[in-house]
């Protein structure tokens, strides 16, 4: 009978070579991420969180087509957009009715600060950056 042992160890090398790749991605994944200051994003609204992801583009509304689903009487169908660019996370206002508040100050455009509290309608979303 032939041994286990070659096939174990075989598997074994399988995956630590899979474990070494993976945490090698990881590393230049954070590299790439601290150089072009892309943060990752996650929102935090009256239904839940939503982590963008791999995402380079999210749009926020009434509309069962977005990504991020507000459900207030006062928000448009695509109220607004979060766009990752090279120099962080920004939020563009698509042309809504009722506007997209930040701060107090109604905005077109505007780069994303961790913490930020968006008003869009009579929904919060709150911003957090890592």
């Amino acid at each position: 009978m032939a041994s286990a042992a070659p096939v174990l160890d075989g598997r074994r090398a399988i995956v630590e070579r899979v474990l070494r790749t993976a945490d090698d991605l990881e590393r230049r994944a954070r590299a790439m991420q601290l150089a072009t200051g892309a943060k990752r994003l996650a929102l935090a609204t009256a239904a839940g969180v939503v982590a963008a992801g791999s995402r380079e583009r999210l749009v926020l509304g009434r509309a069962p087509s977005c990504e991020v689903v507000l459900t207030g009487q006062h928000v448009s169908r695509r109220h607004a957009a979060l766009v990752r660019r090279q120099d962080g996370w920004w939020v563009e206002d698509l042309g809504s009715r009722n506007g997209t508040f930040c701060g107090g100050e109604r905005l077109s455009q505007r780069r994303l600060v961790n913490g930020d509290v968006l008003l869009l309608g009579e929904e919060a979303v709150r911003c957090r950056l890592r």
